[in-house]
């Protein structure tokens, strides 16, 4: 889909895209360097460090590293590291493809035989396995303790076990803890990949708008100058503010991006808490030219921060009382529309209602982008879920599918995770996909069942494992939940609403609440409770119900949802 922009400029695709397309990869002096360590961690053993801010790069190195793989080399990606021990050690096992039984496996020592016998089998067979963990900065120091054992699997010759570490750099504040220090000597290499100096900054903009088949010198000097100085040389911020100038050059009729553009564009994508909805006014197609002259032109505002565990929503029903049966019937509205496409005149094609030819595939089987438009694979894959969930969505109308979900009595929850989240949330879900080019293709997982998935591409069903689909799935997925009666957002401590009453009632089956004088206050000991459920359930121990904590009470009170595993 082109940005409204694209024609004006004469692009062959958007030149800012956040997406970590490594067809873009600009390697200044440091991006070659870390790049150099992330290689050496592929061919040696021990742990590779490579930290840096956030939005300097790493992910789009690591979708580099990705397409230089060798063939001899298994790897296994932990995209979100907020995982118990044996959490990290099963997830590690379905990267690899491993088969195992969760039944027979229920302690540490196990999942670690089990994978030991699986690293002396591969290195029998030549295979070399490296792990890499993003966002290492979430990891526990427990977690990281058995990281460490990892590595003493080992053969007389070499390590069976090769760890690359990606994270902020409170990672490093982490590692120097007094029970980390043997972690932190068995390090071999380690780096921090830094912001772009001023020489870079230009020379990475000129690099990604020649790229894009545009003019290299569209921006001005001092347009140059001012986005380096508004950015500070991230490479994250440099996209985003130059996306939108020059969305504002061409709302302008400028053919060059001069330093006020830039300035105005910064102001609207960052504002006071740097979290305007840039895209707002770039990604949706068919507004007119009066529409997006206005666009750029009024008073950009500013979104308040969410929780970032547990987004929130207005409600739109009216309060259930806490004395209610526990029931998903009650329509909400949505949480936020997270990754959907705008739809284009062209009319999608059918989603069949069973595809005959699905079969199990053998480890030949490549996940390939199918000959369908983003925006088609995108609305077939949230038709799939929709079905799981009794609802038919119209994948011939122009609606979003997470602003069809709230008409249905369900939200769109998006996040970035692993195949152990997916199964804990034990639910269908959407997962964005990524190959070379610059959008994304999207499929459905729907059931699971012995570390293998339904998975539907397009018109397509197929019988993958996570091993399948490592090439192309970097842990961003989107849930259909249902929210339960008079749902009124997240909830936490010193809230009073009717929905926390029925929220007492309901988690009172499954952990101990001290009595409470008022039913409907979300006090001290609904807060300790909350906690104990989290802390069971391996969520974020915030004490606040948002909508991961809705899901897995959901589960446990095994309400009629759709599962994963039946």
């Amino acid at each position: 889909m082109k940005s409204v922009y694209q024609d004006y400029f004469n692009f062959d695709k958007e030149p800012f895209s956040i997406a970590p397309d490594p067809s873009f990869l600009y390697l200044s002096q440091g991006h070659r360097e870390a790049l150099a360590h992330l290689m050496y961690g592929f061919e040696h053993g021990g742990f590779v460090l490579i930290t840096g801010e956030v939005g300097t790069g790493k992910t789009t190195l690591l979708r580099n590293l990705i397409k230089q793989t060798p063939p001899n080399l298994d790897v296994a990606f932990i995209l979100n590291p907020r995982l118990t021990v044996g959490e990290l050690l099963e997830t590690i096992c379905e990267e690899l493809g491993i088969p195992f039984d969760k039944n027979d496996l229920k302690s540490v020592k196990q999942y670690i035989d089990v994978l030991n016998r699986h690293l002396l089998r591969t290195h029998q067979d030549g295979r070399s396995t490296v792990v890499i963990i993003d966002e290492a900065q979430n990891l526990s120091p427990a977690v990281l303790e058995q990281i460490r054992l990892l590595t003493n699997l080992e053969t007389n010759e070499r390590k069976l076990l090769r760890i690359i570490l990606l994270g902020q750099p409170e990672l490093d504040e982490l590692l120097s803890r007094t029970e980390l220090r043997q972690l932190a000597q068995r390090i071999t290499a380690r780096y921090h990949l830094t912001s772009l100096n001023r020489d870079d900054c230009y020379a990475y903009v000129s690099h990604r708008l020649s790229l894009a088949g545009g003019n290299p010198d569209l921006f001005t000097d001092g347009g140059l100058s001012k986005l380096f100085h508004l950015s500070k040389g991230t490479p994250r911020l440099v996209n985003i503010i130059a996306d939108r100038a020059l969305l504002g050059a061409y709302v302008e009729g400028k053919k060059r991006v001069t330093p006020s553009i830039v300035g105005h564009a910064a102001t609207e994508v960052l504002g006071q808490q740097r979290r305007y909805r840039w895209w707002l006014a770039a990604g949706v197609v068919g507004l007119a030219g009066a529409g997006m002259a206005l666009a750029w032109l009024s008073t950009p505002a500013t979104v308040a921060p969410a929780t970032a565990s547990e987004p929130t929503a207005s409600a739109t029903q009216t309060l259930a009382t806490a004395s209610e049966p526990a029931t998903l019937e009650t329509p909400i509205a949505i949480v936020e529309a997270t990754s959907p496409a705008p739809v284009d005149v062209e009319r999608p094609a059918v989603l069949p209602a069973h595809d005959a030819s699905a079969e199990a595939m053998d480890d030949a089987f490549v996940v390939t982008r199918p000959d369908q438009a983003s925006f088609v694979t995108q609305r077939l894959a949230y038709a799939i879920v929709f079905r799981h969930w009794g609802h038919d969505f119209p994948t011939g109308s122009r609606e979003i599918p997470c602003d069809f979900a709230p008409r249905v009595g369900l939200q769109c929850l998006g996040q970035n995770g692993s195949w152990s989240d997916i199964e804990r949330l034990n639910l269908p879900v959407v997962l964005e996909l990524w190959d070379a080019q610059e959008t994304p293709f999207y499929g459905a997982i729907t059931s699971s069942q012995g570390g293998r998935f339904a998975f539907h591409l397009g018109n397509d069903q197929h019988d993958v494992t996570p091993k399948h689909l490592r090439d192309v799935w970097f842990g961003r997925y989107v849930v259909l939940w249902q929210t339960p009666p008079g749902y009124h957002g997240s909830l936490r401590q010193g809230d009073e609403h009717s929905s926390v009453g029925w929220l007492r009632v309901q988690l009172a089956n499954i952990v101990e609440i001290a009595p409470s004088p008022v039913a409907n206050r979300f006090d001290s000991s609904l807060h300790d409770a909350v906690t104990a459920f989290q802390q069971q359930e391996g969520l974020l121990t915030d004490g606040i119900v948002g909508p991961a904590t809705w899901i897995r009470l959901a589960d446990r009170l095994q309400l009629a949802t759709p599962k994963l595993r039946s």
